[in-house]
């Protein structure tokens, strides 16, 4: 009786270290998630960005953002368009270098053309409130022209991939992928057929010719994976206490 008693109790015992074990090792992975810092939480968000890139980028927020992110917010007020992906846009390029030009010519922390600046009236490019303004009311106005077949989050990245490699070389985008049987509305499709502008026998009977098609892929994905990484840490920022005087 006591013997079988016994065999019982180690039974028992044995049980419930085989599901203590097994609840352990369901939390550990649960305890190191939450034991994570910030920063490495950013970290781990999936971005294509490589881990300088991301480092980058955080000691930019800190050290540069603070300087224009209030212009970022009131260009928002004035044109809908979320601060965050402005932010996000000038990053991809200028990295929020006031001083910022391209060997093309593009200048300031939006990256204007010449001709772009003078419809927007900005007489200078490299003054950062007129840059942000002027940019977020060009990619509003590139946004209201896509026709409106194309719907939300398709329309943006059509307006982005626009600001980056012109509007125009978008449309003959969308003409040879209505040749090739692509949703030509879709940005998961167009995406796919934009690098064919750099190929001659794509683009030499379309009428904006050549462009470098693969840019504007990587520059729309690029600004994705910077709003993230944006949008996380400001969501970090608001939920620190407030400190009382």
């Amino acid at each position: 009786m006591i013997a079988t008693l016994k065999y019982s109790l180690q039974q028992f015992f044995l049980v419930v270290l085989v599901i203590a074990g097994f609840l352990l090792l369901w939390e550990i992975p649960h305890y190191e998630k939450n034991a994570l810092s910030h920063k490495d939480q950013v970290l781990q968000l999936g971005t294509d960005l490589s881990s300088y890139d991301i480092n980058t980028f955080l000691k930019h927020i800190s050290t540069r953002l603070p300087h224009y992110r209030e212009e970022f917010q009131q260009a928002e007020d004035r044109t809908g368009i979320p601060w965050i992906l402005l932010a996000s846009i000038s990053y991809q390029e200028s990295k929020w270098n006031r001083y910022a030009v391209s060997h093309t010519g593009v200048r300031g922390l939006m990256m204007l053309t010449r001709s772009t600046a003078a419809d927007l009236g900005i007489k200078n490019r490299l003054d950062p409130k007129k840059s942000i303004a002027g940019g977020a009311r060009y990619l509003s106005h590139l946004y209201k022209r896509l026709p409106k077949v194309i719907q939300e989050d398709d329309r943006m990245q059509f307006a982005l991939a626009s600001y980056n490699v012109g509007i125009g070389h978008v449309k003959d985008a969308q003409l040879l992928g209505s040749q090739l049987g692509k949703n030509t509305n879709s940005w998961s499709e167009l995406k796919e057929v934009l690098p064919l502008l750099a190929k001659k026998k794509y683009y030499e009977n379309l009428p904006h010719r050549y462009a470098r098609g693969w840019e504007p892929v990587q520059y729309v994905k690029r600004i994705s994976e910077y709003r993230k990484i944006l949008e996380q840490v400001v969501k970090h920022e608001d939920k620190k206490p407030l400190v009382e005087i």
